[in-house]
């Protein structure tokens, strides 16, 4: 278990490696929640990403979810305003994890507060709950910290290649036939992970 931090506002991301897994998605300076947004635009090299889980489709007219920070309890939403906005919205669906590149939230005309999306590249779509990004997180840190990172996932057997889109090592066919169940709908956000494990957040 870890240790709880005194102070959590200076804390920093460290980055890790394809056998270093670092990354913590409670940084509130890498996913802040919505006490910690930066104030001002990210400055060249900075970023960060909102983490929130889609809890409901809204949409009348055009796509607009409810959506709950990574804090349990703080409820927003995300409006899209990009040219093609119901296909740049055709992932959100609830239960998914809408992830807001230097996100920055602003009240809306009829007083909810959120984010407006109008550009497409700044918005990641992840097909998970934020408890099972946590979980999936946690594992892979007690994998790296094991020193199991570099293993076949279902057997620990020290392998040089994993699966072509996340990484995630097996030493054989017949492993990855076993782990696949688990695997496939998870592969994107295991691959996301490990990228943002290896980012250097400015």
């Amino acid at each position: 278990m870890e240790a709880v931090r005194d102070d959590p506002v200076i804390q920093t991301t460290q980055t890790g490696s394809h056998g270093r897994y670092v990354l913590d998605i409670d940084d509130i300076i890498t996913f802040p929640d919505i006490g910690h947004i930066p104030v001002f635009p990210p400055k060249p090299g900075e970023s960060w990403y909102i983490l929130t889980e889609i809890v409901a489709d809204i949409s009348l007219g055009r796509p607009v979810f409810r959506v709950e920070d990574k804090l349990e309890g703080n409820y927003w939403v995300v409006a899209f305003y990009t040219d093609n906005d119901v296909e740049d919205a055709r992932d959100c669906v609830p239960g998914s994890l809408l992830c807001i590149k230097n996100g920055r939230p602003k009240q809306f005309l009829d007083g909810r507060y959120g984010f407006r999306i109008d550009d497409p590249s700044t918005v990641l779509v992840l097909p998970c709950t934020m408890a099972k990004l946590r979980e999936i997180n946690n594992s892979l840190r007690e994998r790296s910290d094991a020193g199991l990172l570099l293993t076949c996932v279902a057997c620990n057997t020290p392998v040089k290649q994993g699966c072509v889109r996340c990484k995630t090592r097996y030493c054989s066919q017949a492993c990855q036939k076993r782990d696949w169940p688990n695997h496939k709908p998870v592969c994107k956000v295991l691959k996301k992970l490990h990228e943002w494990n290896r980012t250097d957040w400015g």
